[in-house]
């Protein structure tokens, strides 16, 4: 079994955890952490949520990005606006992460079953170039580091706050669901493709609610569960290409709720957990490919050159499962250092 090199994956937490506009740390400040080894300490600080107040710092970033393109957009069409990503599922780890600001037509929408006449007042092709032609020029008004190289929308980065936002421009899409019930669960967006001038379906506001829905149902242990993939992903030594954020939470939410769940000291319960899912992917490629994600449309393991990350990531793991077990056995005071921390 390989071995991890703590010292190191620690200071890459407390940098990921580092809030230069605040100029304070997200990690923990417990008295309990002299009493644990860096592995123990890697485990539980890999597992613990990104604070409130530094979410509502990236929070702030998109709201302004918001303010500033709805004092100067000439358009006659209304927007909406909606939040998606790691932020608002609490899964995020970073301190400064990145903000996906939803930028949407608000005068039409695309049905699933065309009730009444179409829409024929405008071209909405035209209608969501137009949008971001002049969300891209009060951007480059407003700030001095403007990406517009995205094929699905722009990007700012907000250089008092230390955060990047992302702005993505889409039609809504009213599901046949939706139309029944008006339940915003069931609505989606059309996402385009300007480079491809193609829509692209996608239901974010069930992802959102489903991931939420099961980290309060597991006491946040499917978010630890999340968290702890991902900062292992970004401390492998390989190079973990093929596993992205969106496919880590969707082999955590096909846990068993029951065997998620978290109490104050049992992560190492929670993440053997997670090991065992991963091993039922690794060697059942019917199951892995039948695994859908948190929205429930998408089967985001099905490609089978995801199955070399999975080994890999299962492998620091299980190092890290190992190590900690062993300290956690023999040791009263690691037991209780965790419990504290």
């Amino acid at each position: 079994m390989a071995s991890l090199n703590y010292s190191r994956r620690l200071n890459n937490l407390r940098d990921r955890k580092f809030d230069r506009e605040l100029n304070e740390s997200n990690f923990s400040k417990s008295a309990s952490a002299a009493n644990l080894p860096e592995n123990v300490k890697y485990l539980v600080e890999s597992m613990r949520p990104i604070g409130q107040k530094y979410n509502d710092k990236t929070n702030e970033a998109g709201v302004r990005v918001k303010n500033h393109l709805e004092g100067k957009f000439e358009l006659h069409f209304d927007r909406a606006y909606r939040n998606q990503g790691s932020v608002q599922t609490k899964t995020n780890i970073k301190v400064h992460s990145d903000f996906d600001l939803l930028t949407i037509i608000d005068k039409y929408h695309y049905p699933e079953f065309l009730v009444g006449e179409a829409y024929k007042d405008s071209d909405p092709n035209m209608d969501i170039k137009s949008l971001r032609e002049q969300a891209t020029a009060i951007m480059k008004q407003t700030y001095d580091e403007v990406n517009v190289d995205g094929e699905k929308g722009i990007s700012i980065f907000n250089k008092a706050l230390n955060r990047k936002v992302d702005i993505v421009f889409c039609f809504w899409y009213h599901s046949k669901k939706y139309q029944e019930t008006s339940d915003e669960y069931y609505k989606g967006i059309y996402l385009y493709n300007f480079k491809k001038n193609i829509k692209i379906k996608d239901f974010p506001f069930a992802a959102v609610h489903n991931i939420n829905v099961k980290g309060e149902a597991t006491s946040d242990g499917s978010r630890r569960g999340i968290r702890l993939l991902k900062n292992l992903r970004a401390d492998s030594e390989s190079n973990i290409a093929n596993l992205k954020s969106f496919q880590l939470t969707s082999i955590v939410h096909q846990i068993d709720n029951g065997n998620l769940i978290y109490s104050q000291g049992n992560e190492l319960q929670v993440a053997s957990a997670v090991s065992n899912e991963m091993s039922i992917l690794i060697s059942d490629s019917s199951y892995r490919k039948s695994v859908k994600c948190p929205k429930g449309t998408e089967t985001p393991l099905a490609d089978d050159n995801v199955v070399p990350d999975l080994v890999s990531l299962k492998q620091d793991l299980d190092t890290l499962i190992n190590d900690t077990s062993h300290e956690l056995t023999r040791s009263f005071i690691v037991k209780k250092a965790v419990m504290e921390y």
